[in-house]
């Protein structure tokens, strides 16, 4: 990302204002951001971009205070074809900011289970969930999400997520919650499932190596991390959304923390919206800027 033939400032950020989203499992951490929208708590989501996007990958922050549904995405070509030409399917990624003590979340199927006995539990509507992998996480890290694997997050995470700017979910089973607005897509999920689908986890970020580094590249979108201390000018990835991130989410924004892409100030948690070319980045050391983009 750095390019010292570039003038800094030649790019612009401007500040993105989240959609904070209310959802059963939420939280109330994310209250403080704000939002370009009301939502009534608990607020489990700040999205940062919109569905249908063209240009950017979507982002958004996940209080996960509750269960998620265990659930899977679907590819490009299943979304198109069960949902017709022009959708797409739904890829996404995690950063793990903040995780309480023995935090897990569950992703992909247990490598103890066959793949036979996981798709017999679909297909009779048993209860997934005892037959797919507990991994046991804690911040800074990344894991895969692609389309096919079954998952749930699970109590006690704070999660920076990356995704295709589609809202393709499949709920498989909710826990026993019984909502209109919550149902249930038994045969979409059958359909979606990638039984040999395992966990994928990438990277860790290291808070003592500052720099750049790319954590997640795919077909969908890019994630490049930028650790603190850093003070120099960089080429920036052209429609990015970059989050400030600290690395003690805990007791909220932390002093000193604050970080500036091309003269725009940011606190933790707090998104903006660049455009391509050369800007000045400034970010302390127990801060780090994670950027999504288009490949």
């Amino acid at each position: 990302m750095r390019n010292d033939d570039q003038t800094p400032n030649s790019a612009q950020a401007s500040l993105a204002p989240p959609r904070l989203v209310s959802r059963v499992w939420g939280g109330e951490r994310l209250t403080a951001l704000g939002g370009s929208a009301a939502a009534t708590p608990p607020i489990g989501e700040a999205w940062f971009g919109e569905i249908g996007s063209k240009n950017q990958p979507l982002v958004k922050l996940l209080d996960v205070a509750d269960r998620l549904s265990v659930q899977v995405h679907p590819t490009d070509a299943l979304a198109a074809e069960l949902h017709g030409a022009g959708s797409i399917g739904k890829r996404e990624a995690w950063v793990i900011l903040d995780a309480a003590p023995g935090a897990h979340l569950l992703l992909g199927r247990d490598p103890a289970v066959s793949a036979e006995q996981l798709q017999h539990a679909l297909e009779f509507g048993s209860d997934v969930a005892p037959l797919l992998a507990k991994i046991p996480v804690t911040a800074g890290d990344v894991l895969d999400v692609p389309p096919g694997t079954l998952h749930a997050l699970m109590p006690g995470l704070l999660v920076w997520e990356v995704q295709q700017p589609s809202d393709r979910t499949y709920r498989v089973s909710d826990w026993g919650r019984s909502s209109s607005e919550r149902p249930l897509h038994q045969a979409e999920a059958l359909r979606a499932v990638n039984t040999a689908a395992i966990a994928q986890r990438l990277t860790s970020l290291d808070w003592e190596a500052p720099g750049t580094r790319t954590l997640i590249t795919n077909d969908a979108f890019n994630v490049t991390v930028v650790v603190g201390p850093w003070s120099e000018p960089m080429q920036l990835p052209h429609g990015a959304i970059a989050t400030l991130i600290s690395s003690a989410p805990a007791s909220g924004a932390v002093s000193g923390a604050a970080g500036h892409v091309a003269g725009l100030g940011l606190q933790p948690l707090q998104s903006a919206r660049v455009a391509e070319g050369s800007a000045a980045i400034e970010i302390p050391r127990g801060a780090a800027l994670l950027f999504a983009s288009r490949p």
